[in-house]
């Protein structure tokens, strides 16, 4: 018996009553003050939630031990 794994493409759209810089702005400057602290993949609470803003960066969120759970990866950032 043998699994394949397959792409999957995750597609989420939120409308907003704000200019879109600003939009922006509070989604990769603040991703951490809405990202759920309960949607944790580390074994101790979380503290943070890091987004680097850069191709090649990251989303990771770092715990009160100072572990980390990378979870993502920016693919465009413009």
């Amino acid at each position: 018996m043998s699994t394949q794994a397959a792409d999957t493409i995750v597609r989420h759209s939120i409308v907003v009553e704000a200019p879109i810089e600003r939009a922006f702005k509070v989604f990769t400057e603040d991703f951490g003050k809405f990202k759920p602290k309960e949607h944790n993949l580390l074994r101790v609470p979380i503290v943070e939630t890091v987004f680097e803003p850069r191709v090649g960066g990251n989303i990771y969120d770092r715990s009160a031990d100072g572990s980390e759970c990378r979870w993502a990866n920016v693919l465009a950032y413009e």
